[in-house]
């Protein structure tokens, strides 16, 4: 499988599993939708951390500006997990518009982060 099918897959799974404790956490779902909030907290941390290390082997090669777009949108996406994380524990109180929206945005920056490397290894 290619990595940038890899990537988009671990991306969609890591948004249905969040629209899955959305929906959990609305139906009154309890910890089911905790964990799962969690387990996607943890897995766009570790996407984070991964593309980090990434980006300090190819610093200044022509794949340095995907990386930080790619970057960039895991954070977005780890910030987004982690609030909506929080809010399913009602530890902050969180519309859950902001969570959507930080996951678009996310997924935008993963897009051009896959273009931009697309485009550099052409």
């Amino acid at each position: 499988m290619k990595p940038q099918r890899v990537v988009i897959t671990l991306a969609i799974a890591l948004l249905a599993g969040a629209q899955t404790a959305e929906a959990s956490s609305d139906a009154g779902g309890g910890a089911g939708g905790a964990v799962l909030e969690f387990v996607g907290l943890v897995l766009a941390s570790g996407c984070f951390v991964v593309s980090w290390r990434v980006l300090a082997y190819v610093r200044g090669g022509r794949l340095a500006s995907a990386w930080q777009w790619l970057i960039s949108a895991f954070f977005l996406f780890a910030a987004g997990q982690a609030l909506a994380f929080l809010a399913h524990l009602m530890l902050a109180p969180l519309a859950s518009h902001i969570v959507i929206f930080l996951r678009i945005v996310g997924l935008v920056f993963l897009l051009v982060g896959v273009i931009r490397m697309r485009k550099a290894l052409a």
